[in-house]
């Protein structure tokens, strides 16, 4: 009878690790993260699963029993994306066979979650991101614009002036160069005011601030050979705000050339 009664218990705990882990399959990487920290004590009564940076958990094998600052518990590696970590299972009865092997599986489940969530937002991310500069990108910019801007925002459009000959003269990586640092100081500036900024492709990028920051940027780009034209959000929507504040841009780079 007792053997049938561990067995009954047995199969109720691998029943709740299967209804806890089923729901690891869609949310993004943090809420699995989260549902398994609030989970896991239904299946291992008293245990609780620490989240751990490469550099907190020195010494710990890379998967399988360890101890950590005293405590004894099940870890493993995950090597992102998004970040890396090192999940531990702290669970004083690990050591018995059932539960270790119980702790094995429900920590297998949850890898394989955090790699499902964190590919897909790595993936997101990049279709959002330019790879040179790390801004956004034309596709972000419209997602933006769709939403809206709110009252008292602007939308800059920027165009590098010279980057071809700059091209041609010193080479891509010089130019390649010129575009990390007038996107960084997009990025600092955006960073400043809690606004975004875009890269749209080759020399052209966009920025979006509270424009009482736009006489701040204004200076901050004297840097750079840039032009650029400004539309507010009262101004218009979407598509049609992007085309003004474009249209502006072209008109002060032609006033420069001419």
């Amino acid at each position: 009878m007792p053997q049938t009664m561990g067995q009954e218990s047995l199969l109720l705990r691998l029943l709740l690790l299967h209804e806890v882990t089923a729901g690891f399959s869609e949310p993004p990487f943090l809420e699995v993260l989260a549902r398994a920290e609030r989970g896991v004590e239904w299946v291992f009564p008293g245990a609780r699963l620490l989240a751990l940076l490469p550099e907190e958990a020195r010494g710990l094998p890379g998967r399988g029993l360890g101890r950590f600052r005293g405590l004894l518990g099940y870890g493993t590696y995950f090597p992102g994306p998004p970040l890396p970590l090192y999940l531990f299972l702290d669970h004083p009865g690990v050591e018995k066979p059932e539960e270790l092997r119980l702790a094995a599986l429900f920590m297998e489940h949850l890898l394989s979650a955090l790699r499902g969530a964190g590919y897909r937002e790595e993936l997101e991310r990049q279709a959002r991101t330019d790879w040179l500069t790390g801004l956004g990108n034309r596709r972000a910019l419209e997602r933006a614009l769709r939403e809206g801007l709110t009252p008292g925002e602007v939308l800059m459009v920027l165009d590098l002036d010279g980057l071809k000959a700059l091209n041609d003269r010193e080479g891509h990586l010089a130019g390649d160069a010129l575009l990390r640092r007038f996107g960084a100081c997009l990025q600092g500036l955006a960073r400043a005011h809690g606004g975004r900024a875009f890269r749209l492709g080759g020399d052209e990028f966009a920025l979006i601030l509270p424009e009482r920051a736009l006489e701040e940027a204004r200076k901050a780009l004297e840097a750079f050979p840039v032009s650029l034209g400004v539309a507010r959000a009262g101004e218009g929507q979407d598509q049609a705000l992007l085309d003004l504040a474009d249209r502006r841009m072209y008109r002060a780079k032609r006033r420069k050339k001419g």
